[in-house]
């Protein structure tokens, strides 16, 4: 006896209508699925080149005024001359040396008063990003002067850092007057400035 696989009586239009459905869903994942879910990939990397495109055209706008403050950026690091020009410690320590001789002889009102005793060079050993040119000074002049030698060693270009800064007013007397030759305070101090080069023996 044939058996045959029918639905109830009564249920065969909503079986149908099951596996009308069931037949619609297979065909799209077997035929639609994949290409939609394509185009949709292709839609996405679509919007992200559009997002790109206009960041790309939005940074080509503002090239000309980029390029502007670059320039000023670059004009601005070559004039300004933080670093000693020298490259070698011994070379940076003689120029300082007579930088400082010059700004005396330029600030001395009087020359007899305002005298260089002594200028001694030392090479840090402490770790620095750069090498530190240290010259140590002692030296015989009126407040006034020293004051305006300081000064114009601290605003000076190349950058230079007056420290240890000591002073001891003293006047020196010859036959009971006051030396003439010697100014009334003697300072004692640190010029330094840097080079580019590294800095200490670690």
């Amino acid at each position: 006896m044939a058996m045959t696989l029918l639905p109830p009586p009564g249920r065969g239009k909503p079986v149908a209508i099951g596996l009308a459905l069931l037949v619609l869903a297979v065909g799209y994942f077997v035929l639609f699925h994949g290409f939609i879910s394509q185009h949709l990939a292709y839609a996405t990397e679509i919007a992200d080149l559009k997002d790109s495109e206009l960041r790309f055209r939005q940074l080509a706008q503002q090239r000309e005024a980029l390029e502007a403050r670059l320039a000023e950026v670059r004009q601005f690091q070559a004039g300004a001359a933080y670093f000693l020009p020298e490259d070698s410690f011994d070379l940076a320590a003689a120029n300082l040396n007579a930088k400082l001789k010059q700004i005396i002889a330029d600030k001395a009102k009087d020359p007899q008063r305002c005298q260089l005793i002594s200028s001694q060079n030392e090479r840090p050993v402490a770790k620095e990003p750069y090498q530190r040119v240290v010259v140590k000074v002692r030296m015989r002049c009126d407040l006034d002067d020293l004051t305006e030698i300081l000064y114009e060693l601290e605003n000076a270009t190349p950058f230079l850092f007056v420290s240890e800064l000591n002073l001891y007013q003293q006047l020196m007397f010859q036959g009971g007057m006051p030396q003439p030759n010697l100014g009334d305070m003697d300072a004692r101090f640190d010029v330094s400035g840097y080079i580019r080069a590294p800095g200490g023996q670690g």
